[in-house]
């Protein structure tokens, strides 16, 4: 995302993690790699919300990043993943969280915990919170709605999700079992994902979404937890 001034400082959607905590906030001494990649990342996103994401080409970011069209789609594959560029990270995290997990009720508390985390920290939280600038869920959403490449890639992302999530389900869960499991638990993270968009579009103040947010996400969850196991026919 950018600050007013026009200075590039990350995306709201694209760092929606949990924040380093303790000895782990220290800074982090990027590579050269990395610093480049955060370089074409951060005049993206400059130029996305001056002109709209369909409206600004990879040439033009590679020009404006002093790179090469090459050099760009190596570090991104996907226009699209200049904006969404931590749903990897996103999935790692789901799947070292769910390493562990004994049971399907288990797996339940995890992926609702990991929603927590992400009430208080990452991105969505500090554009809420507007610590990037006034209202900068309200432009960051604008833009994600307002291009079909862009919440498409969004929506696939729970696909993988769903992926991640079965994989490190227990083998003591049936397997029928488990898909079911795996979808319902996925499409439970995508509504509580996607709810703050949608809010936008309903009219709501950055500051309305903040206050709403557990209250949805604990709304989204309840199904699965007043069954117990949301497998049971």
């Amino acid at each position: 995302m950018t600050s007013s001034a026009g200075s590039a400082q990350g995306s709201p959607r694209a760092s929606t993690g949990p924040l380093p905590q303790g000895d782990e906030a220290k800074p982090v001494v990027m590579s050269a790699k990395q610093r480049r990649r955060k370089r074409i990342s951060d005049t993206a996103t400059t130029l996305f919300f001056e002109r709209g994401f369909d409206a600004v080409s990879i040439a033009e970011i590679a020009e404006k990043a002093g790179v090469s069209k090459m050099t760009v789609t190596n570090h991104f594959t996907l226009k699209e993943d200049l904006i969404f560029d931590e749903f990897d990270d996103e999935l790692a995290q789901v799947g070292e969280a769910l390493a562990n997990v004994s049971s399907l009720g288990d797996a339940i508390d995890t992926i609702e915990r990991y929603c927590i985390e992400r009430e208080h920290s990452g991105g969505t939280a500090r554009a809420l919170s507007a610590q990037y600038f006034p209202n900068a869920w309200h432009s960051f959403a604008d833009m994600v709605l307002a291009s079909r490449a862009l919440t498409q890639r969004f929506h696939a992302h729970y696909v993988d999700m769903h992926t991640v999530i079965r994989a490190a389900l227990p083998a003591a869960i049936p397997a029928t079992d488990a898909t079911i499991a795996a979808w319902m638990l996925a499409a439970t993270v995508h509504l509580v994902d996607w709810w703050p968009f949608e809010a936008v579009g309903d009219g709501l103040s950055d500051a309305k979404i903040r206050e709403r947010r557990a209250v949805v996400r604990a709304r989204a969850f309840a199904p699965l937890r007043s069954g117990a196991d949301p497998t049971a026919t």
